[in-house]
């Protein structure tokens, strides 16, 4: 058991031993000039977890002249990867240094870094100020109406502080419109100690305008680490005046659309080079230069006898400085065709002239044959029309036309000459107003039910007292009668069911009825339903019973 732990023990260590690490550096600058700052970083790759680094600036012996030291590094202990930042001064005479191979020491591993090199050249621009500073660049010129101003912000470094940062940039000028088309880019000439951003202006009225633009740009300190967050804030603001005039009328082409610059048409391509008569091709065009590309409006392509063109579409690179239009066309001719020309004019402000631009036209196969052809027809307008001719078209002769109704062999007349078709429009337009009449009136029924209950109730009361007691009747179908009346017309004041209604009811709906009364025609009214008392017999007081129908009459 013991000989095999040792020899997995030994099995692990050799792996270990024979783990590749991976060791890169990087310098920005790359090249520096006499005594510029540099940075230098380390990135370690290994098979094992590292840990945090010891003393990782110790073993590191710089050339004569250079500062060299550790300004942090990036180190998890979960993880097999590690960064290491260190801050730097070239030495003042220019030439080829090396920094010696040294070890990084972490806590599970040792890991040795190859020599660096760091090259220092008079050639490189950098400016030894002690202070960063900002700089605003834009041509100094007369500006016109929809022309597109780029220009450039550059934040450069000095010898004791570094810009790493900007924001805020914003135009508070009238007369324009403003946007950043870059942000946070290095600045080439100071390698890495200065940043530039970008800006469009697009001027939109002519006369004196004053340009003011701010910002704010992050400066670092030589004496903090470029790692740390030790930077501070410094604004800065600029004014400069500009002319702005409108494009010159004079010798301005009449297809003039707005371009302004200076621009190059590329040879236009098509979706297929032998096409079918009558079958769509795509018509690319592009469009590049330096100028208002993003206002300009797309040529119009005519179409002729050869060719139909369909509305163009486009999709605009404003990152590529290209226009992109895209044609659709359709041939109606077979044979060797060329491809409508694409034209239009631009302003260019330099040399303050017009010029033609044109996309060549593009030779296309057309296969296919020729849609039949039609005789056309020519006439003297002063001719009167028994003259004319009529054209040949190959066709049988129509029939004469018929005005009846019924297709009857009649000669040709009005139709407003027609009895029938009078007649017949007379009993559509009535019909028509009729239906129009029901569905009113009965949508007005079905959204006030209470008229319909009304009505009925009506009719039951009237009902109740033009009827007659019969010879044979004892009383008691009459008082039914008067009971249901008087239930009926209750509910329908009291908005209740009939059956539901009582005495009580009927003297909410009839204020001032005889109680008595109501209670001999209820009990007489359902007699059938119980024993039959001594009392039940005739109806003692019709008369008075007939006077409550007329008194609830003309409450419904």
């Amino acid at each position: 058991m013991r000989r095999l732990t040792f020899l997995w023990l030994a099995l692990l260590l050799g792996l270990t031993a024979a783990a590749a690490d991976r060791v890169s550096w990087d310098i920005t600058p790359r090249v520096t000039a006499p005594g510029q700052p540099f940075r230098l970083q380390i990135n370690v790759e290994s098979d094992v977890l590292l840990g945090g680094a010891q003393q990782a600036g110790r073993d590191i012996r710089p050339p004569r002249g250079m500062a060299l030291r550790l300004s942090g590094q990036i180190v998890r202990s979960d993880s097999n990867e590690a960064t290491l930042n260190y801050s730097g001064v070239a030495p003042e005479q220019e030439g080829e240094y090396l920094i010696p191979s040294f070890t990084l020491r972490f806590a599970r591993k040792a890991i040795v870094v190859p020599e660096i090199k760091l090259i220092v050249s008079k050639g490189v621009a950098f400016r030894r100020s002690a202070q960063a500073r900002a700089e605003l660049e834009i041509a100094d010129r007369t500006f016109y109406v929809g022309e597109l101003i780029r220009g450039t912000i550059l934040m450069r470094g000095g010898e004791q502080e570094m810009v790493v940062a900007n924001y805020g940039l914003e135009s508070a000028a009238e007369g324009f419109t403003f946007a950043v088309t870059g942000d946070r880019l290095p600045l080439p000439d100071e390698l890495g100690q200065g940043t530039q951003t970008n800006f469009e202006l697009t001027p939109i009225r002519a006369g004196e305008s004053e340009l003011i633009l701010n910002g704010t740009m992050l400066i670092q300190g030589a004496d903090i680490s470029p790692f740390s967050n030790g930077g501070r804030d410094r604004p800065f603001a600029f004014r400069r005046r500009l002319t702005v005039e409108h494009v010159p009328e004079s010798g301005r082409p009449a297809d003039w659309s707005g371009a302004i610059g200076t621009f190059a048409a590329e040879t236009p391509q098509v979706s297929k080079e032998q096409p079918e008569v009558g079958e769509p091709i795509r018509l690319r065009a592009v469009l590049t230069g330096a100028g208002n590309l993003d206002r300009l409006i797309t040529p119009e392509l005519l179409g002729g006898e050869q060719w139909d063109v369909l509305p163009a579409t486009e999709r605009r690179r404003s990152a590529d400085s290209q226009r992109v239009f895209m044609y659709t066309l359709v041939p109606r001719l077979p044979g060797k065709l060329l491809t409508p020309a694409i034209r239009f004019s631009s302003f260019d402000p330099l040399t303050k002239k017009f010029s033609r631009i044109e996309f060549a036209p593009v030779a296309v196969t057309v296969t296919g044959s020729a849609p039949a052809k039609v005789e056309l027809i020519t006439a003297d307008p002063a001719a009167p029309a028994a003259a004319l001719k009529p054209p040949v078209t190959g066709l049988a002769s129509p029939e004469p036309d018929r005005t009846s109704a019924f297709f009857l062999v009649t000669p040709a007349a009005p139709l407003a000459a027609s009895t029938t078709f009078w007649s017949g429009n007379g009993l559509l337009l009535g019909s028509l107003l009729v239906l129009t009449a029901a569905v009113i009136y009965f949508g007005y029924l079905a959204a006030h039910p209470e008229i319909r209950i009304r009505r009925r109730a009506r009719a039951i009361v009237r009902a109740a007292l033009h009827q007659t007691r019969s010879q044979d009747d004892d009383g008691r179908a009459s008082a039914r009668r008067i009971v249901h009346a008087l239930q009926v017309g209750s509910a329908a004041l009291l908005g209740a069911e009939d059956e539901a209604m009582t005495q009580s009811d009927v003297e909410r709906a009839l204020p001032g009825a005889s109680r008595p009364l109501l209670d001999d025609l209820f009990v007489r009214a359902t007699s059938d339903r119980f024993a039959v008392s001594a009392e039940s017999g005739v109806l003692s007081d019709e008369t008075a019973a007939r006077a409550l129908l007329r008194q609830l009459l003309p409450l419904l």
